[in-house]
């Protein structure tokens, strides 16, 4: 398998594509996150006590930027107005070179009609997989997504390898995560079905089943996907 490039209006960016994401520690994990095999930084809003580091981080990196406040709902720490996360995202997104916004986000098409930097359209299950994975995938590209991401939960190998196929289907920019314990292996399989994302940490895991950065290099360099 060789790496591509997706250019997605005007960033171009190698995948598959190592995200990643940072919590509290965003600004002093920013700095090891390159070193580390990531090729992207997720930087988790909703995880900071003051969102605003993001122009910090920004100043100190030289990889692409996410900018992500999730939504307690899909499992975010943001509490408060939706009125007022969605006014956080548009702020950063001034700093970032790509926003995650949740596709059943209230504030979704506000903050799609309000920033210039490509859109990461988001749908996350905590519980299992919804059997209506691939129109979840069509309403999100609907919405407006330059790229969709798709974080489910399988409880069996064959819903994992359910997902697998979609992905095989997919010609579109799609990012496909697997939580929890039977689809953590996912996490590095999928790119090797075309899964452009893969999400992982550099100092403790923002997600269940979450693999490190450096887990996820090693293992995308042994399956040859980098």
């Amino acid at each position: 398998m060789h790496s591509r490039t997706l250019d997605l209006n005007g960033l171009r960016i190698k995948t598959p594509a190592i995200v990643a994401s940072l919590g509290a520690d965003a600004e002093r994990a920013a700095r090891s996150a390159e070193a580390q095999g990531a090729d992207i930084i997720e930087v988790r809003l909703d995880l900071l006590e003051d969102p605003y580091v993001i122009k910090d981080i920004r100043s100190t990196v030289s990889l692409p930027l996410m900018a992500t406040n999730r939504i307690s709902s899909e499992g975010g720490s943001f509490r408060g107005p939706e009125e007022r996360r969605i006014g956080i995202l548009m702020d950063a997104s001034r700093f970032s070179d790509i926003i995650d916004i949740e596709l059943m986000a209230p504030g979704r098409d506000k903050l799609l009609e309000n920033i210039s930097c490509p859109a990461l359209v988001s749908y996350h299950d905590f519980n299992g997989v919804p059997d209506n994975v691939r129109s979840i995938i069509e309403r999100a590209r609907c919405a407006g997504a330059d790229v969709v991401k798709i974080a489910v939960t399988p409880r069996t190998l064959l819903e994992a390898l359910d997902l697998l196929r979609i992905l095989l289907d997919d010609p579109h920019p799609l990012c496909v995560i697997g939580m929890g314990a039977v689809g953590r292996h996912l996490r590095a399989v999928a790119p090797l079905y075309g899964s452009l994302l893969t999400y992982g940490y550099v100092t403790e895991p923002t997600a269940p089943g979450q693999m490190s950065v450096r887990e996820l290099n090693t293992a995308l360099r042994c399956l040859g996907a980098r």
